[in-house]
């Protein structure tokens, strides 16, 4: 029987890896769709108030440590740990999932920035 360099039998290797890969994958799609929805829940609480004073990296920190995505981060920790070569993709699925969550939330706060940002000048016109 070959052995793979963590002494464990390849065939058994090869399906212990396929699992964290399966299991990986789940947890980022999951990830990924939680965010949404934390982001359509807020983004529905600050349209009804309008009255944020957060920017966007501001929210998107605070979606990050929603405790909603807590299971999610912690199943592709102990994966990631258990098989280091996961570590690349799954930070780039992650970067992924928060530039789409930036591009949300910029998108959102725009045209209330906008508003706040020259409300001082409303009805004011030239001579």
């Amino acid at each position: 029987m070959l052995y793979s360099p963590e002494g464990n039998p390849r065939v058994e290797d090869q399906a212990l890896r396929r699992i964290a890969r399966q299991t990986v994958r789940a947890a980022l799609d999951k990830m990924d769709a939680e965010t949404d929805a934390i982001v359509n829940a807020l983004i529905a609480h600050i349209g009804t108030n309008s009255s944020c004073k957060m920017g966007a990296d501001e929210l998107l920190l605070l979606v990050n440590r929603h405790p909603r995505l807590q299971p999610e981060r912690s199943t592709i920790n102990r994966y990631i740990d258990a098989f280091p070569e996961l570590r690349e993709t799954t930070l780039s699925a992650c970067q992924s999932i928060n530039r789409k969550t930036l591009s949300r939330l910029q998108t959102f706060l725009a045209p209330l920035e906008y508003a706040r940002r020259f409300a001082n000048t409303k009805g004011a016109h030239r001579h």
